[in-house]
């Protein structure tokens, strides 16, 4: 990780925490170190790679929570040390981190995040369930992001004004590209920001409400040195109804989008790009900007609120936008504070930095840490505390594509607490249109393809000292590119704890995962974890 990275990352962690603490109550601090012992046998498949390693890690966490701020972040960092089979020593690292602090209290508010995973780089390459042994196909992600706002009331009219930075990078150091299969570049790195404003009433005085907002969005891509440019300005107006808990909303505006970028350095001998650190694209220094995709026009929409309770909200409104149908959808059920669920439909021009950059800054800023999970290949979904909250990513890290993109996509998060099982999971699909040159011949413009993930855990305790867990975690990718295969992928796992005192718990796992890519045998791996936690 570069210096420049890990200040802006090691900042937005200790910031957060240093802010916490001048103002909290009781803030929550955890620190873990865990001493693992894992063995993987290869169960079906090519070869017989059977692997023994030990891997020491530790971990931090934090909560605050108070009327200044609210906090809460996770922090760990692994060493594997091999013992047999073919493994490499390596380093791993995951976290992550939310603040909302209310700097002046009815004025000017201040979010920032960190995200520290995993992203999968080949869309058509291995697609590993666990981040354990030597995972192929996967590199490791940072996205930070910090956010300022502005809201206040002057009588019934309401303004807010909101400026986003984000920053997202893959670290790659897989130079090895496919030797068949689709040609595609690999995300590196962004730089993004967005400015929105809005100013508008709620129904009171008028028998309706309105709104009038605009969104400005900014990209700027080191892949091929892309641009991204969007802006919009919207009219809302919404309209209760007098018998019924439901609103009636339409809206109506102006929108532009544009993306663009330059052209790859072409080998002259076999007529390919010519492919930099981590396999990425090389700019030609000769090339000039071209535009890649522009959308400008009117866009409108109308559709339903419907809120029965202070604990449900559905939404659902359809529209033009992209100059095409557009859907969009929300719902939020809390019947009670131990279930939960929300479900978002989303349509949406972006790219893999500002969908990771956007889940990051979505996700409610008291998560629930105990559900962030190292050993997997990559943070499908961020889970907050209160039951059913959250946001989904799965669909950005995925698949690392260079490319910006057209998503219609639907995630839905839910949790349950019955007397002894916990349920929590999240579900998702996806479906891409990319945007490229079309006059390139290595062009993805117009390519479809659709993802679908699961993640879902039960769990209980068997006495005031024990319990146990059981896991499902499944990907399904289906690409649209020419000679690129589908791959499905799946695991299950096992998990028991026994604590002995008050520092010390005993760890174990068994679990199972299997893939599948189209034209190859189907591999299946499985794995035993013992080890030993100490909680200061």
């Amino acid at each position: 990780m570069s210096r420049a990275r890990s200040r802006v990352l090691l900042g937005l962690f200790a910031g957060g925490a240093v802010c916490g603490t001048a103002h909290a109550d009781r803030p929550e601090f955890g620190a873990f170190i865990n001493l693992d012992q894992i063995a993987e046998s290869q169960l079906h498949g090519p070869g017989s790679d059977d692997v023994t390693y030990t891997e020491v890690s530790g971990t931090l966490t934090a909560r605050i929570s108070n009327r200044r701020i609210v906090a809460s972040g996770t922090y760990h960092l692994s060493y594997r040390i091999p013992e047999a089979g073919g493994i490499d020593k390596s380093f791993n690292q995951d976290g992550l981190m939310r603040l909302q602090a209310n700097v002046i209290d009815e004025w000017l508010t201040l979010e920032t995040g960190a995200l520290i995973t995993r992203s999968r780089v080949d869309a058509s390459g291995a697609a590993p369930q666990f981040n354990i042994g030597n995972p192929q196909n996967l590199t490791q992600t940072y996205s930070a992001f910090v956010q300022p706002t502005i809201m206040h009331r002057i009588g019934d009219l309401g303004l807010g004004l909101s400026y986003r930075y984000a920053y997202t990078q893959n670290a790659t150091s897989q130079d090895n590209v496919p030797v068949n299969g689709p040609i595609d570049d690999r995300f590196d790195s962004s730089k993004g920001q967005q400015v929105t404003l809005d100013i508008g009433m709620d129904p009171g005085n008028l028998p309706f409400g309105w709104k009038v907002s605009s969104e400005y969005r900014h990209e700027n891509t080191t892949n091929l040195a892309q641009h991204f440019r969007a802006l919009n300005v919207i009219g809302e107006v919404r309209v209760p109804l007098a018998s019924v808990p439901i609103a009636l909303v339409a809206s109506g505006g102006y929108e532009r989008t544009r993306t663009s970028e330059r052209s790859p350095l072409l080998d002259p001998v076999t007529g390919l790009p010519v492919r930099g650190k981590g396999g990425r694209f090389v700019v030609d220094p000769a090339s000039a900007r071209q535009l890649t995709y522009e959308v400008e026009g009117l866009i409108a929409n109308a559709g339903v609120i419907w809120r029965p309770s202070r604990r449900t909200r559905m939404e659902a409104r359809v529209g033009r936008r992209y100059g095409d149908l557009s859907v969009t959808g929300l719902i939020e059920m809390r019947p009670s504070e131990r279930s939960g669920l929300t479900l978002i439909v989303t349509d949406r021009v972006e790219s893999f930095g500002q969908g990771v950059s956007n889940g990051l800054a979505g996700a409610p800023p008291t998560l629930d840490v105990n559900q962030i999970d190292p050993s997997s290949s990559y943070q499908q979904c961020l889970f907050g505390k209160t039951s059913g909250s959250g946001k989904c990513i799965a669909s950005s890290l995925g698949q690392a594509s260079a490319n910006s993109y057209r998503e219609r996509a639907a995630n839905i998060i839910f949790t349950r607490t019955m007397r002894t099982w916990t349920f929590s999971g999240g579900l998702g699909y996806a479906r891409r249109t990319y945007i490229d040159n079309p006059n390139s011949p290595f062009s993805l413009d117009g390519v479809v393809d659709q993802s679908f993930f699961s993640s879902l855990s039960i769990g209980r305790p068997l006495s005031r000292t024990s319990g146990v867990s059981f896991s499902f975690t499944g990907n399904l990718f289906k690409n649209g590119q020419v000679g690129a295969s589908d791959v499905m992928s799946g695991s299950f796992s096992t998990n028991y704890y026994q604590s002995f005192g008050r520092g010390i718990q005993m760890q174990a796992s068994v679990s199972v995962d299997g893939s599948k890519q189209d034209g190859m045998t189907t591999d299946v791996s499985g794995r035993a974890r013992l080890g030993l936690q100490y909680r200061f």
